[in-house]
């Protein structure tokens, strides 16, 4: 019994020792720390550092912020790992055992609002994944300004010293809420795409947050393009400088690889985008823009992408017709491609010339001038062809393959031909024919225009004085007003610079005296004597071309030139004016004259002009009647378009005194007049007619106020008149006797025999009135 009763003892005591063992061990396991939890509010956004974090809160226990590694956390964006854009070291420095607080990479934001996070292995507990909150503003909830943001903003408030923050509250009239950040943080964020676009009140402060529409859009230039084009448009917003994001979408989804990032508007809150169509298939797209603080979005309407056309270049005319020596201007046309290559001639023609042309402004086509002239500079290259000057288009390149000519380009046919691309050896596309015709001397006139006008310094001013009249053709110029040649001769474009610049003084001259001549002297020097010729140079003259009409004007002032001796102009000198085309097959310069003219003989043309003195007359009577409209006029010899002054002025003793003065202008005819008001003068009145202008001297003139202009005032018949002493010769002639026999007359005579009633009348009359006069 009593072995029995030990092991019996020994039993239950093993017994109790094991379940005091499972006791102890229940008793550990049930004072162990509560299991950690996410607290939610997980959010991303700028700390009172100025470093971008992403902050998630613990309850219910605590983390060891060692165990904030990449093994166990997990950043994602829309489903994608991006644990690059974390600094772990400094995460696990910043985190607490009740914060899990990551730390962004280089101290930059990660703007998503596709964000999540996971917690796995040590950090398990806190599960996942769970959204972050992308907060592209940050305040601290001790508030120092007002705030204003545009709807969507996720806007975080934190408390800088790290305390939770607690009854933050909202509100205006329509709207209240109260917001805290909870256990183990210390932000909270707003999400105002649940506000409407109005102002609130920010808890106890004295500021307020005011939410605007960001007013995003998005617009097409085209609505259809094909795959060689681009999908071009812009973005506009109500704010500068944000951030923004650009995706192609087909059927809702981003196209790959058709996303711009990174960029954001300018400062007038636009910006203009382009996508390149060639790797898109067929088909209707459209293109959104989001903001990336507010994650709002915009979505343009359809835009259709069709398969492009071949590529092809071609002529918009297929006839160039110049003459040689000028500019000629043809245009490129492109079918799906922005670039072409341009041949002028062939080895065979002994002139050979390239040039690749870009569209840069999308218009399909680009307008191209070939210079003929240059194919005998030795320089040339790159000279032939050119664009513009204000071209939106490009030239790439230009050669010259042929050898300089040694004279002008023939005269002919030449093959300019196209082709898509920039191979010039590639076949054309197209072809067209340029026509090189002679070139010829055509006219030469003399025009004139006022001194007060001056000479012109663009086409501008030579055909405003055309139309206004200040310019016309005269053979006579007052010494003084300005003389200007016209020139009408084709072929000089190139030699001149003149298609694309109008001041082509230093061109003209430049080439005077190598392939032309401009000469102006005495038409009569005088027996024995060398005419005196201008000195006409840049110096004193302006040259103005109207190239498109191979059109030239040589402008001077008659006073300001002098003959190369030094003398000026005198009055009242004819003058020569000679063009000449120089006729030197053996100069190095290139002869411009035609192959029918003999080897020594010039092409001329000239125009013969006289220099008269400056005049200014007033016409007769001098006097005006006391009325209104009263005409003063006279004559000159200053240019067509003068502007006269004219002065007429009361005599002394006139009483009331007056002054009228008129500025009339000389008409093509070169007349003038003015129409003043005479009604307040008195008939008796004298006055002084004072008239100058341009380069003529003071001319003066007195008159009167008269009853009736042309009627002078009549002064007393003082003459006696002499007795009439010639005695009547006696009439010897004997009538013809009538042997006619009369025919009874019945009328009753009612004149006085010899004379008519009203004869008799009038002799009484003036019977009665010397009687009256003597007595």
């Amino acid at each position: 019994m009593t072995g029995n009763s030990n092991k019996t003892r020994a039993v239950i005591l093993a017994a109790l020792m094991v379940f005091s063992v499972f006791a102890g061990t229940v008793a550990f396991t049930g004072s162990a720390a509560a299991q950690a939890e996410y607290a939610g509010g997980a959010v991303e956004y700028e700390n009172s550092s100025d470093v971008w974090i992403i902050e998630v809160p613990v309850q219910d226990g605590s983390i060891d912020n060692t165990t904030v590694t990449s093994n166990n956390v997990e950043l994602t964006d829309d489903g994608d790992e991006i644990n690059d854009e974390i600094d772990f070291d400094a995460s696990q420095n910043a985190s607490t055992d009740g914060t899990v607080v990551l730390v962004l990479q280089d101290n930059e934001r990660y703007a998503s609002d596709d964000l999540e996070v996971e917690f796995s292995g040590d950090l398990e507990d806190l599960g996942g994944p769970h959204e972050v909150a992308f907060a592209a503003e940050s305040y601290d909830e001790d508030l120092t300004q007002d705030i204003d943001s545009y709807q969507g903003t996720t806007i975080a408030f934190y408390n800088d010293t790290g305390d939770e923050i607690t009854d933050y509250t909202i509100e205006n009239d329509d709207y209240f809420q109260n917001y805290g950040s909870g256990d183990n943080s210390s932000v909270f964020y707003v999400d105002t795409d649940n506000l409407e676009t109005e102002e609130y009140e920010l808890d106890d402060t004295t500021y307020n947050l005011t939410v605007r529409d960001l007013g995003l859009s998005i617009d097409l230039d085209e609505t259809n393009v094909t795959t060689d084009e681009e999908i071009e448009g812009t973005v506009e917003a109500r704010a500068s400088s944000r951030p923004i994001t650009i995706e192609l979408l087909e059927d809702g989804d981003a196209v790959d690889g058709e996303t711009i990032d990174n960029i954001q508007l300018n400062g007038q809150g636009e910006y203009d985008f382009s996508i390149d169509a060639s790797d898109l298939d067929t088909g209707d797209y459209t293109v959104e823009v989001t903001d990336d603080n507010s994650f709002v979005s915009s979505e343009s309407s359809t835009v259709t992408v069709s398969e492009a056309a071949d590529e092809e270049a071609s002529f918009e005319n297929n006839v160039v017709t110049d003459q040689r020596g000028d500019i000629l201007e043809f245009t490129v046309e492109m079918t799906s491609t922005d670039t072409a290559t341009v041949v002028f001639g062939s080895e065979s023609d002994g002139v050979n010339a390239t040039a690749t042309v870009i569209d840069d402004d999308d218009d399909g086509e680009v307008t191209v001038y070939a210079d003929t002239f240059n194919f005998n500079n030795s320089s040339a290259d790159g000279q032939v062809f050119a664009l513009d000057d204000d071209s939106d288009d490009e030239i790439e390149t230009r050669s010259v393959h042929s050898d300089p000519l040694e004279n002008l380009i023939d005269a002919g046919d030449y093959d300019l031909d196209v082709r898509a691309g920039d191979d010039y050896t590639d076949d054309s596309d197209d072809v067209a024919t340029v026509t090189l015709e002679q070139r010829s001397t055509d006219a030469f006139r003399t025009w004139t225009a006022p001194e007060s006008v001056g000479t012109p310094s663009d086409l501008e001013d030579i055909n405003e004085g055309l139309d206004e009249g200040e310019i016309t053709q005269s053979s006579d110029v007052a010494n003084g007003d300005v003389v200007i040649h016209q020139l009408e001769a084709s072929g000089f474009e190139g030699a001149f610079d003149a298609r694309d610049q109008e001041d082509i003084t230093d061109e003209f001259f430049t080439a005077t005296g190598n392939f032309t001549d401009l000469t102006v002297e005495e038409a009569d020097p005088g027996a024995n004597q060398d005419a005196d010729v201008l000195q006409l140079d840049s110096e004193n003259a302006t040259v103005i071309a109207d190239g498109e009409n191979d059109t030239y004007f040589i402008a001077y002032d008659s006073d300001a030139v002098t003959y190369e001796n030094g003398n000026s102009i005198e009055d009242d000198t004819a003058l020569d004016a000679e063009f000449t085309v120089i006729n030197d097959d053996d100069s190095t310069v290139p002869d411009y004259t035609s192959e029918d003219l003999d080897d020594d003989e010039n092409e001329t043309i000239s125009a013969t002009f006289e220099v008269t003195e400056p005049t200014i007359t007033v016409d007769t009577p001098y006097n005006v009647s006391n009325a209104e409209g009263q005409t003063v006029s006279g004559t000159t010899s200053l240019a067509p378009g003068t502007e006269l002054t004219l002065r007429v002025r009361s005599d002394d003793g006139v009483s009331p005194s007056f002054l009228k003065t008129a500025s009339p202008v000389v008409q093509e005819d070169r007349t003038w007049s003015a129409e003043m008001d005479f009604s307040e003068q008195a008939v008796g009145d004298t006055y002084e007619i004072v008239v100058n202008g341009g380069n003529a001297d003071e001319v003066d003139e007195d008159g009167a106020v008269v009853e009736s202009v042309g009627t002078a005032t009549p002064e007393p018949d003082t003459d006696t008149p002499e007795p009439d002493t010639d005695t009547p010769e006696p009439d010897t002639d004997t009538p013809e006797p009538d042997t006619d026999t009369p025919e009874p007359d019945t009328e009753t005579p009612t004149s006085t025999p010899g004379f008519g009633v009203v004869v008799a009348l009038t002799a009484l009359l003036a019977a009665a009135l010397l009687a009256i006069r003597r007595d």
